[in-house]
């Protein structure tokens, strides 16, 4: 095993994504829309009039849907939405260390899943090391 696949497979979702959301929230959506929009499934973004910024993202992984929407103030809303069949039967706010947590992990998972999913997350992981 080289030495850039033991990193790979030894760096965490989740630590990235809560420094990334300790050090500069105001990316973490933009980064997050970046990186799973090629990636995963039925990933909605929607961007301000104004300067398009991303100002809210739905990611369907598993059997929840993760939704982060920036208010025009800079806060975040996070929320896990639990569908079936289409319908939200159940909506839990979540803070956002909880919201980056539970998403990093749902992610991992569903990244290691294909190919393409591993190779974006070892590019997205080298370029947030």
């Amino acid at each position: 095993m080289t030495d850039s696949n033991r990193s790979f497979e030894g760096a965490s979702v989740v630590a990235i994504l809560a420094k990334r959301a300790r050090d500069d929230r105001d990316t973490l959506l933009d980064d997050l829309v970046e990186m799973l929009s090629t990636v995963v499934p039925g990933v909605q973004v929607q961007h301000a009039l104004i300067r398009r910024r991303v100002t809210a993202v739905r990611i369907p992984l598993g059997d929840y849907v993760y939704g982060l929407t920036r208010s025009p103030s800079g806060s975040f809303e996070a929320v896990r939405l639990q569908e079936v069949r289409g319908v939200v039967v159940r909506t839990v706010p979540l803070e956002i260390d909880a919201f980056v947590e539970e998403l990093g992990l749902a992610l991992e998972v569903e990244l290691h899943r294909t190919e393409r999913g591993r190779e974006a997350l070892r590019a997205w992981l080298s370029g947030n090391s």
